[in-house]
């Protein structure tokens, strides 16, 4: 199961689902209030989980990337028998800093990000995937291509954003991922500005069984930097188990 992040939707996936298939059967999942779902409405993780747990396979593996690694987080958290494997991609447990998780983004930044998002929707949109993409090569095309699926207004909700942004804001699974029993990875960016790769300590210091990779010279969306490498270290891990995702 393929789910996206944050005010995208499934064609993000397009060119690299080609390369998947090669090694798996694939299903994408699309979050409320994204792309080509109808639903319009408010939403939160536990509405996401019981509609993910009426039509989803009772066995398959995860790979949520940013907002869907979280999502597939708490999926495993709700439903440990029903998960074979997780992949977190440019994901973590708790996206905003606290006391005691620092490496994450800082409240402040994240309340302005949510008040331009309610007035300024879709400059807020295009800022945020510049974000995406900073400091990474080639940024100018990775950058094109995400704003061509990123449709604002036409297919993505505001109320199905600011759901998303919320859950982003106030989510904490750091419990979830130090219970979690099916084998783990996480796939980070080295120079990914959303999801700071220092997190991979903390991942590792709450589950010691977490597998942690970093792609070198990626960002936010190292499967369209890099997709051959992150296609080979999916393959690896996943090759001790099924074959569909």
């Amino acid at each position: 199961m393929l789910v996206h992040g944050w005010a995208m939707n499934n064609l993000v996936w397009n060119n690299w689902l080609a390369l998947l298939e090669q090694s798996f059967r694939v299903i994408c999942v699309e979050l409320p209030g994204h792309g080509n779902s109808e639903y319009n409405e408010p939403w939160q993780m536990s509405d996401l989980l019981e509609m993910m747990a009426a039509q989803l396979p009772q066995q398959c593996s995860f790979l949520g990337w940013s907002l869907g690694g979280l999502v597939a987080l708490a999926y495993a958290d709700h439903f440990p028998k029903r998960v074979n494997r997780l992949v977190m991609l440019a994901s973590t447990p708790k996206f905003v800093q606290s006391a005691d998780w620092q490496p994450a983004q800082s409240k402040a930044v994240f309340d302005v990000f949510s008040s331009h998002l309610k007035r300024k929707p879709l400059p807020t949109m295009k800022r945020f995937v510049k974000l995406q993409t900073d400091g990474g090569e080639p940024s100018q095309t990775i950058e094109r291509f995400l704003k061509s699926v990123l449709q604002v207004r036409s297919e993505t909700s505001t109320k199905g954003l600011i759901s998303g942004l919320d859950i982003l804001s106030q989510a904490d699974y750091r419990l979830a991922l130090k219970k979690l029993n099916c084998p783990t990875m996480l796939l980070l960016g080295e120079k990914d500005q959303l999801v700071p790769v220092e997190v991979a300590d903390e991942f590792v210091q709450i589950n010691p069984r977490v597998a942690v990779c970093v792609i070198e010279g990626a960002t936010h969306v190292p499967f369209l930097s890099h997709p051959n490498e992150v296609s080979q270290e999916l393959v690896r891990f996943m090759s001790a188990g099924d074959r569909e995702l």
